[in-house]
């Protein structure tokens, strides 16, 4: 044994002798003395193994302060484990032994030291958070990057050059005519190139289409009488839904066999969708069915009033007062369908997708001068999905240009505020009011004058009275 480690453990044993007066009897003087000096032994063996590539550090005073404070530790260990069985009288002996004071801080960090590893693991964990988080902020940096680099024209959005599509899945076709044309008609359906497959058993007739177009801003209509349908309204059929689950399969196939015999014997719509996607032709194209009422649209260039005779109305089996969410209101069957019947009719009469809205948004109550009376598709329809634009951005003309408003009892019956476009809307017919030197109420008061006169205009036609105005 080198003289060094002679002269250290001599060291060692006279430390620990002076805390073994704190025992009485010999045996415990002994016990405390032998364990403290092998657990010292032994600690420093391992540090020794630990530092066998930088051996030199062994020379240092910095590797003696250590082995000290290590000794120190083992030492109050030792004796706070015979604490509680000392009489107060022995320990003052102990308070009369003065360790380092770096040994007895370096004790009171040792016992509070699962506290400093809760706080590493917790510091730790942060940081491997923020790395991930940093991690997958870049990756999609890099992938937007790439998908903008690579983009194709298709990727884009119409009205937004340059947006690329965020996820691949969404990716539907556009919308091309020419790719849509009649493959197959037999007796009782006929098949389309987009996959669309229209039945029509419960095919009838009803009245010719027949109606006057007023350029937007006219107070009475031009003098040609149209016969082609010029738009599609979408609608909910609000009848009584069974949940929507393979165990349900009869009742389901049930409730829309009621309600095509219905929707046939009032001639209410011209296309009805059932829940598992199949398209019904009820009233023929050329016909308008009874689906609009009151109601007003318009496009760029003209305004159509009483939208049975110029739209061709489109029914969903669904019902907006039983659905709790969007997914709820169409099955994915009857968004792939709706697309594909909306593409077969817009290439068949050229509709303008402008002109493809849901019944809640053209829906007006004259007697009363509000909106949206029937509110069927009032939100949450998904345009994009069926291949057109967003109308809810759209400034309903019925607001815009013919004042009707809205009261506490709409915002209740619908479950909320109305879409985006009629604050714009209303803004505008306040602006025209303001520009005219009038009242919002009076001009409120023509512009009803002025509905009911052209949506009497397209009653007496299809009555085949006189219609047009003098």
């Amino acid at each position: 044994m080198r003289a060094e480690t002679k002269d250290t453990t001599l060291t060692y044993t006279k430390i620990v002798e002076r805390y073994a007066l704190f025992f009485d009897r010999p045996e415990v003087r002994l016990r405390f003395l032998n364990k403290t000096l092998a657990r010292q032994n032994e600690r420093e063996k391992q540090l020794h193994r630990s530092l066998r590539r930088l051996a030199f550090i062994e020379n240092t005073g910095l590797y003696k302060w250590l082995l000290q404070l290590g000794l120190y530790r083992l030492i109050f260990e030792e004796v706070q484990g015979f604490l509680p069985s000392i009489p107060e009288e022995r320990r003052a002996l102990l308070r009369q032994i003065n360790a380092p004071v770096s040994a007895r801080i370096f004790f009171q960090l040792y016992k509070v030291r699962y506290l400093f590893y809760g706080a590493g693991i917790g510091v730790a964990a942060v940081g491997l958070f923020g790395l991930y988080l940093l991690v997958s902020w870049s990756a999609r940096g890099v992938n937007t990057w790439i998908a903008q680099h690579y983009r194709t024209p298709n990727q884009q959005s119409a009205g937004s050059p340059g947006t690329v599509l965020a996820n691949p899945a969404r990716y539907l076709p556009d919308y091309k005519p020419e790719k849509v044309w009649l493959v197959e008609k037999k007796e009782n359906y006929e098949r389309y190139s987009n996959s669309a497959r229209i039945l029509t058993d419960y095919e009838v007739d009803n009245h010719p289409r027949q109606y006057y177009i007023a350029s937007r801003g006219a107070e009475v209509p031009g003098k040609a009488v149209y016969h082609e349908p010029v738009g599609i309204i979408y609608h909910t059929s609000e009848n009584e839904m069974v949940e929507f689950k393979p165990g349900n399969n009869d009742s389901i196939q049930a409730k829309t066999r009621g309600l095509l015999g219905y929707v046939r014997e009032k001639r209410a719509y011209n296309y009805l969708i059932d829940r598992f996607g199949q398209i019904y032709r009820i009233v023929r194209d050329n016909q308008a069915a009874h689906h609009a009422g009151h109601s007003v649209w318009a496009d760029q260039k003209n305004l159509y009033i009483g939208l049975n005779e110029s739209f061709i109305g489109v029914c969903f089996e669904s019902s907006m007062q039983q659905a709790t969410t969007p997914d709820e209101q169409l099955t994915e069957a009857q968004l792939i369908s709706g697309r594909a019947l909306t593409a077969v009719l817009r290439s068949r009469y050229n509709i303008d997708e402008a002109n493809c809205v849901t019944h809640g948004l053209v829906s007006v109550n004259p007697e009363t001068m509000q909106i949206a009376p029937h509110y069927d598709l009032v939100r949450n329809f998904p345009f994009e999905a069926v291949g057109v634009s967003d109308k809810y951005k759209v400034p309903p003309v019925s607001v815009s240009e013919f004042g009707f408003g809205w009261d506490d009892k709409l915002l209740e019956k619908i479950g909320g505020p109305l879409w985006p476009g009629v604050a714009a809307a209303e803004e505008e017919f306040k602006r025209r009011a303001a520009a005219l030197g009038l009242d919002a109420r009076e001009l409120r008061r023509q512009k009803r004058d002025s509905y009911l006169k052209q949506y009497d205009l397209g009653r007496r036609l299809r009555e085949g009275g006189q219609a047009q105005a003098e």
